[in-house]
């Protein structure tokens, strides 16, 4: 009877532990995906900044690595017609790994490959980002008093 206790009760320890250790996985994932998305915001929001304030020299395509991941940004400049206004577009995208974890707002997200389930398959996370800018050049700007 005491053999028969000690089985169930290592049965009950071992189903534990692999919950610990998966709960453990999911959130070295979720921690990493948060990473990954911070740091594409934040080149994002630095190639915004650059097209916004209409300095020249501002790249409309660029790829940086942070932290062993390879970021690749692209700028679209689009005018508007009939008015003094340009629609800027900035678009992040990385690859990733590990499961899907889901898409947080808007343009955010990635899927899954063909694998076998439960295997952690490659797919790229992308961020866009968007906003307008006016086109009176800056030369044209208030003249002072």
């Amino acid at each position: 009877m005491a053999l028969i206790e000690a089985l169930v009760a290592s049965a009950v320890l071992g189903i534990g532990l692999a919950a610990a250790t998966r709960l453990t996985l999911h959130t070295l994932h979720t921690a990493s995906d948060t990473r990954q998305r911070t740091v594409a915001l934040a080149l994002a929001l630095d190639a915004m900044d650059c097209h916004q304030s209409g300095r020249t020299g501002c790249a409309l395509q660029v790829s940086s690595t942070v932290q062993g991941t390879t970021y690749s940004l692209q700028v679209q400049l689009q005018s508007r017609p009939g008015l003094a206004l340009e629609d800027l577009q900035v678009r992040v995208q990385w690859p990733t790994s590990g499961p899907a974890l889901g898409t947080v707002g808007g343009h955010l997200g990635g899927g899954l490959g063909a694998g076998a389930a439960g295997q952690a398959q490659p797919h790229t996370g992308e961020l866009v980002v968007h906003s307008s800018r006016d086109a009176v050049p800056v030369w044209l700007g208030v003249s002072l008093p």
